[in-house]
């Protein structure tokens, strides 16, 4: 028993010296105040270049980038369903109006219909503006990020070369380094940045966003969700962008001669329709996803003559993205044959039901033997030489096994 008091009188007596966790978390929650920056008195070492290399190929980095992505796919996706549904919605307004007729009395059905388009009418383009500017924010923090890792590879460059050329200077001259000043890689860093970010505001709009991917994939997609049913060219990038930064999308010759384009949706390589289209940046030619792969793992390096017919143009694999756009296209083109195939067979029904005049009676055929029958009379005809050759064969049958009983009888006699 007093051993037992010993070992719980030591214990709290140890825990009475140490301090709580609670007081000590308290106390490290305030801010840290960091010492003042000193500039450097000697060039940095060769260890600390290259962990100031290393720091633009970090992998939180990469994340954030990732990030970003996938917030650009999000408002693309956005901008279509958008889009899809005021189409949707118009297009079911338009087949009610249709149904109901010039004198026809609106319904319950269609109003709540046209309340919805209306609703929408004001919506979308709204809620399309802020998506298509949140886009271009996402992408400026892309180039940001990008000029950051560019800008801390040219620190970290400019850092080893003021120390090489330092060192070189005291090898060669017996003059005293001291008191020359050292730049110092934080210095260097934000200069760099702020060149690149000056750079970066003094561009046009076409110049930030219309020759990048991202945005092209965006605007393309968000065309397509409007102006797909109707065929509606996409106009060239350079008017995309008006004066005040709105959308500039003029019509002009080119965009006809576009829009007269044959579209192909069978893949050059495999020469069956697409279900997986992968898009060139550098040609612009599609193809199914597995096919291009397959031909390019082939090459050597990968590398290869895109092998759409008359391009001359080398490709990589990396050149090739998911094409949502065209996909969209293939259904649709998909779609309409399906259409275009069920009205033939309405055709085709009709016709044959032109084929039987309002009498009922069917049409009548020349023979050959100049008598006119009809198609009625014909298969009927038909019909009944069959049943007569299976008469017949019936009635033989039967007279065999009379003959057969016959013997049998004559044998017994």
């Amino acid at each position: 028993m007093p051993i037992i008091n010993r070992r719980l009188q030591s214990t709290s007596e140890r825990n009475r010296s140490r301090p709580s966790t609670s007081s000590s978390r308290a106390h490290n929650d305030g801010p840290v105040e960091l010492p003042d920056y000193e500039p450097l008195s000697t060039p940095l070492s060769a260890d600390a270049i290259r962990a100031l290399s290393q720091l633009s190929t970090d992998k939180d980095t990469r994340k954030y980038e990732e990030q970003l992505n996938k917030s650009i796919e999000l408002l693309s996706a956005s901008v279509r369903d958008l889009n899809d549904k005021y189409a949707e919605r118009k297009d079911s307004l338009k087949r009610l109006q249709e149904k109901r007729g010039q004198n026809g009395e609106k319904n319950d059905r269609e109003r709540a219909e046209e309340k919805a388009v209306l609703a929408l009418k004001n919506d979308v383009p709204r809620l399309t503006d802020e998506c298509d500017l949140a886009v271009r924010s996402v992408i400026d923090l892309k180039v940001e990020l990008e000029d950051g890792k560019v800008a801390l590879r040219e620190t970290a460059q400019k850092v080893e070369d003021e120390a090489r050329t330092r060192r070189g200077r005291a090898e060669d001259e017996d003059d005293d380094m001291a008191d020359a000043d050292i730049m110092g890689p934080i210095a260097v860093l934000k200069e760099t940045k702020a060149k690149a970010a000056e750079n970066y505001a003094s561009m046009t709009l076409y110049e930030k966003y219309g020759v990048n991917n991202d945005y092209i994939g965006f605007k393309r997609l968000w065309h397509d969700a409007v102006h797909g049913a109707d065929g509606k060219p996409l106009p060239d990038a350079s008017k995309w962008f008006s004066q005040n930064g709105g959308d500039d999308e003029a019509d002009d010759d080119d965009d006809l001669i576009v829009a007269e384009e044959h579209l192909d949706i069978h893949c050059p390589l495999s020469m069956v329709v697409m279900q997986d289209p992968y898009t060139s940046t550098v040609c612009k030619h599609t193809f199914e996803k597995d096919s291009i792969v397959q031909f390019l793992r082939t090459k050597p390096g990968g590398r290869a003559r895109c092998p759409q017919t008359g391009c001359n143009k080398e490709v990589t694999i990396n050149d090739f993205h998911p094409d949502p756009v065209m996909l969209r296209r293939i259904k649709r083109r998909l779609a309409t044959e399906r259409e275009d195939d069920d009205d033939d067979d309405d055709d085709d029904d009709d016709d044959e039901g032109d084929n039987i005049d309002g009498d009922g009676d069917s049409e009548m055929i020349g023979t050959p033997g100049g008598s006119v029958k009809s198609e009625r009379d014909i298969k009927s005809e038909k019909q009944g030489r069959g049943k007569g050759r299976r008469l017949v064969e019936e009635i033989e049958d039967e007279d065999d096994e009379d003959d057969e009983d016959d013997d049998e009888e004559d044998g017994e006699v």
